[in-house]
């Protein structure tokens, strides 16, 4: 079985970022004051849907574990965050592929659901956001 205790602090803590960052991604990729908060909304209930329901015990335990923040790791400058991201996204698809390799799917899907949560909180998705999700799930799969 697969949970939080099969990772490092530091491990765990690339898996949370993947997270918080794919959902930032997205959001920033269309931007409106107001839309961060529907955006954020969006994925965090995603997230608690999936915590509740998911068959993979990583999922659940990330879901229940993510802490909303800035990644001092990643620019936030619209123009560099895509590539940070994506090489953020591959890095934790490598480690659960490594130290997981049964919860890998259950992941992928977790945080493309996370991405399009995102990407669908306000007036449909965006060009800009279409953009993002495409290119974060040619990462994952």
């Amino acid at each position: 079985m697969t949970s939080r205790a099969m990772f490092t602090d530091d491990e765990w803590h690339t898996l949370q970022w993947a997270v918080t960052d794919t959902m930032a991604y997205v959001s920033m990729a269309d931007t409106g004051f107001w839309d961060t908060f529907k955006e954020a909304s969006a994925a965090a209930r995603f997230m608690a849907q999936a915590k509740a329901s998911s068959g993979s015990p990583l999922v659940h335990d990330l879901a229940g574990d993510i802490k909303f923040g800035r990644d001092k790791a990643v620019s936030h400058d619209v123009a560099d965050m895509g590539g940070e991201v994506t090489a953020r996204v591959r890095q934790a698809v490598d480690l659960v592929a490594a130290k997981s390799p049964a919860d890998l799917t259950a992941f992928k899907g977790f945080l493309l659901g996370v991405a399009q949560a995102t990407a669908d909180a306000v007036k449909g998705v965006s060009d800009h956001e279409a953009t993002a999700v495409a290119r974060l799930q040619d990462v994952l799969f």
